[in-house]
């Protein structure tokens, strides 16, 4: 399968052709519950996560929370 180019978090990543959003988060190793993807400026909802597609020039934001005192 073909590679893709893509930003993440504002930098340049080449990931597989057609792969979702779920696949993306397991192949970074994104662990937790505590962060959101958004992709092209719009938050993709959990549940959407196997079946939104990652395509060419997407941009996608991982962002975590954390707490503290």
């Amino acid at each position: 399968m073909s590679a893709i180019k893509i930003k993440v978090n504002g930098k340049d990543v080449e990931i597989k052709e057609n792969s979702t959003v779920q696949e993306f988060i397991e192949e970074r190793k994104v662990t937790g519950s505590m962060f959101v993807v958004e992709k092209n400026l719009i938050i993709v909802q959990k549940e959407e996560y196997s079946s939104e597609k990652i395509i060419a020039g997407d941009q996608i934001e991982l962002v975590g929370f954390f707490g503290g005192g």
